[in-house]
């Protein structure tokens, strides 16, 4: 497969970005530039449900190469600014309240000894997540989940039993499709054995 071939070049990008139209293409190599993702970073953002920011451009075929518009890109940086605003102006006030002053900072409290934290149980496998991180976005929230109060310990706890109930689930939906797998392979060779005693 040739290589793709940018719109633009890197050192076009670095120098010119603010002067560029919105629907420039970018390679996911130029989109790190810009905004500091590896290239797992943004495969893993695009698996999420829902995905998350930055979106690629739509594809015509499956098999197509990505692409990323400079347009997805300045949006994704004007959000980015706007939630690390957001989150000064919330550790600010949680540090005028005498509250830790974010979830990074509670998680690396000392011995577990910290004020609880509104924490979010979300999903199958209720795995307990930072409630602001709901509040953004970045995490979804079903209709059955709830939000709690959790000390250190108790999220620690919460959050092993989810990664348990997790892997249970992966080896039962392993073992599913290991039996499936064989059940057909079995029937396959049941079939072929009724044909070959068919024959003459």
């Amino acid at each position: 497969m040739p290589a793709r071939i940018p719109a633009v070049s890197d050192e076009v990008l670095r120098r010119e970005v603010g002067m560029l139209a919105d629907d420039v293409l970018l390679l996911p190599s130029q989109l790190i530039l810009l905004v500091g993702l590896s290239v797992d970073q943004l495969k893993e953002r695009q698996r999420r449900k829902p995905p998350q920011p930055p979106h690629p451009e739509p594809r015509e075929k499956p098999k197509q190469s990505v692409w990323y518009s400079l347009g997805e890109v300045r949006r994704f940086r004007a959000a980015r600014a706007e939630k690390a605003a957001f989150d000064v102006e919330v550790n600010a006030e949680m540090a005028r309240r005498g509250m830790n002053p974010g979830f990074a900072a509670w998680l690396n409290t000392a011995n577990g000894q910290s004020e609880p934290w509104p924490c979010a149980i979300v999903g199958p496998y209720r795995k307990p997540v930072d409630a602001w991180a709901t509040i953004r976005g970045e995490v979804a929230m079903g209709r059955g989940d709830r939000i709690r109060w959790l000390s250190l310990d108790e999220y620690l706890d919460a959050r092993q039993k989810a990664a348990l109930a997790e892997a249970r689930a992966a080896d039962r939906a392993d073992a599913v499709a290991l039996t499936i797998r064989r059940v057909k392979r079995a029937g396959a060779l049941t079939d072929a054995a009724e044909r070959s005693r068919k024959r003459p």
